[in-house]
């Protein structure tokens, strides 16, 4: 007795097809390789999933955001806070003030935009009297 098949297509996010494969009844499918995703994003799976297949099934690639750490830093070096930021939004900076300094703290670079893992470290401008 022939044992049933399906076919299984793939397509990337924009609808380009990118191929098939023929699947035994409950089995799962051998995907071909995830489509390159756009820049600050990465490939995350198939939809539907191509596991147990029971029917001939178009698969479409499903893309999520990079997430960096970024990490926020006491003038000492003490980690004040740690957060995953998706590619392209803004890091929150935690509320950080210096009893010794009597004021709040800046960081040492933007935290907007973020587009790799990043460190601020707060600084305290010098005031002159």
């Amino acid at each position: 007795m022939l044992e049933k098949t399906y076919k299984v297509e793939f397509f990337d996010a924009n609808g380009k097809y990118l191929g098939q494969k023929r699947v035994r009844h409950g089995r799962t499918a051998l995907c071909p390789q995830p489509p390159r995703p756009p820049k600050g994003w990465r490939f995350d799976h198939w939809e539907p999933q191509v596991a147990f297949v029971l029917k001939d099934t178009v698969a479409t690639a499903v893309y999520a955001p990079k997430e960096y750490l970024v990490t926020f830093l006491s003038e000492s070096g003490v980690v004040l806070k740690q957060e995953y930021v998706a590619h392209g939004q803004d890091a929150t900076p935690p509320y950080y003030y210096s009893k010794k300094k009597g004021r709040p703290a800046a960081w040492n670079g933007s935290t907007r935009n973020i587009q790799h893992p990043c460190v601020f470290c707060a600084v305290f401008e010098v005031r002159i009297a």
